[in-house]
């Protein structure tokens, strides 16, 4: 009703897919190509809310420009804009845009974490026990929206050096005493972080798929494959989530050229049974070996928070 009230398009689609408007609980984002459009349509919103005795948290409300830098564009204090962007630490719904600096600030947390319950590690509990509340406590915080990861495999790579070192610190293995990392998942009846966020993230692309056509995922989707047609930005293409996974479903004769190929990857996410097996084919391990952190097409972004 809202959308409706703004003028904006309903469904909040562009003619070529770009999602207009996502909501989440009381997390409103309002995408648009101009910034003085997200601009105007603030106060309006404000004064609408307001009819429904609503109100805007000004405080966390922002505009968030997401594009990519020129190697020649410079801060003030001389530091390259390329590669650190003001949108990369933009945070939405608890994750930042950029995949890289949220896993950065994921390992933070769960260091954060693992030391606040420091005398559980270490207490007489029964190491299932213990690995149990670690799991809850601490893996979850590092593990949060990994679904929506998309980082380089030396990205990953830090993520289970963290993950290894805790599970250690509760075993207590500590120099001179050592454990191999294999053994050390054996012993703790788990497997690597990186691991889990591939299977996290192949689950979501099932769920996407096999979602409405009018959300914002699945219309982002149809997005990247209506653009195929236009020219990319000067310079060496960019690594990103959707030209991998293009490149790799191509490995397994799977092509996503065109509308009739999504669709036809869809019919493959309705067979769940198909679609679990796939996700440990050859084609993903490779996949994210090579995958860099994911970039958007030029976005202005306004986060509301109601």
């Amino acid at each position: 009703m809202l959308v409706a009230k703004l003028g904006r398009p309903n469904p909040p689609i562009t003619d070529i897919g770009l999602p207009l408007d996502t909501e989440y609980a009381d997390h409103i984002d309002f995408n648009d190509e101009d910034e003085e459009n997200l601009r105007t349509l603030l106060p309006l919103a404000t004064e609408i809310l307001k009819e429904w005795n609503l109100s805007v948290n000004e405080d966390k409300t922002d505009f968030t420009h997401v594009y990519l830098a020129s190697k020649c564009e410079k801060y003030d204090t001389g530091k390259p804009v390329a590669g650190n962007e003001l949108w990369r630490k933009s945070i939405t719904l608890g994750s930042m845009l950029c995949s890289k600096e949220d896993i950065s600030r994921r390992i933070s947390l769960g260091y954060a974490a693992f030391s606040r319950y420091q005398k559980a590690w270490t207490s007489k509990i029964p190491l299932n026990k213990r690995l149990l509340l670690y799991e809850a406590l601490v893996v979850s915080v590092m593990m949060y929206n990994s679904c929506c990861w998309a980082a380089s495999k030396s990205v990953l790579n830090k993520l289970d050096v963290v993950h290894r070192r805790h599970l250690r610190s509760i075993l207590n293995y500590v120099f001179p005493n050592i454990i191999s990392n294999e053994n050390l998942y054996r012993r703790c009846n788990t497997e690597p972080l990186s691991v889990r966020v591939k299977r996290n993230l192949w689950r979501m692309l099932g769920h996407v798929l096999r979602g409405p056509e009018d959300c914002p995922a699945y219309t982002s989707l149809v997005l990247a494959i209506n653009t195929l047609q236009y020219p990319g930005r000067v310079g060496r293409p960019q690594s990103n989530l959707f030209t991998l996974l293009k490149h790799d479903l191509s490995n397994h004769t799977i092509f996503l050229n065109n509308l009739n190929d999504l669709s036809y990857l869809r019919n493959l996410a309705f067979n769940k049974v198909l679609w679990r097996s796939m996700q440990y084919n050859s084609f993903f391990v490779c996949f994210w070996e090579r995958l860099d952190y994911s970039v958007v097409n030029l976005l202005t972004i306004c986060n509301l928070e109601l």
